[in-house]
């Protein structure tokens, strides 16, 4: 199969990919408000994985527009034991994770449930 074609299948993922292939990565923690910020101002940016759908890599220009409108009103907190779809704006949200890549700033994973 095509790179470009290949879609998410399930969360949580079990392994990241872009236009050029498979990335040799992996989920180190999940992440709250404050550890995202941090990642952020060192470089890190977003990738969005949705059941159904390509993994969409935000690109570093967007990524402080992109949290500040879209993930921080609907993310999860990390030692949440549940969330409700009611509680978050447009009934879907995100449950971020860090994964660690040796060939970039570590990678914002954000699952999107909705």
């Amino acid at each position: 199969m095509d790179i470009a074609q290949k879609v998410v299948t399930q969360t949580a993922l079990t392994e990241l990919w872009n236009s050029e292939g498979l990335l040799y990565a992996r989920r180190a923690k999940q992440l709250g408000e404050a550890e995202i910020v941090r990642l952020l101002q060192d470089g890190s940016s977003f990738v969005v994985a949705e059941v159904g759908q390509s993994l969409r890599w935000i690109s570093e220009t967007d990524r402080f527009a992109f949290w500040k409108t879209e993930v921080k009103c609907r993310l999860i907190a990390p030692d949440a034991d549940g969330f409700y779809l009611d509680d978050h704006p447009g009934n879907y949200c995100y449950a971020a994770s860090m994964w660690t890549c040796a060939s970039s700033p570590p990678i914002i994973v954000l699952e999107k449930h909705h």
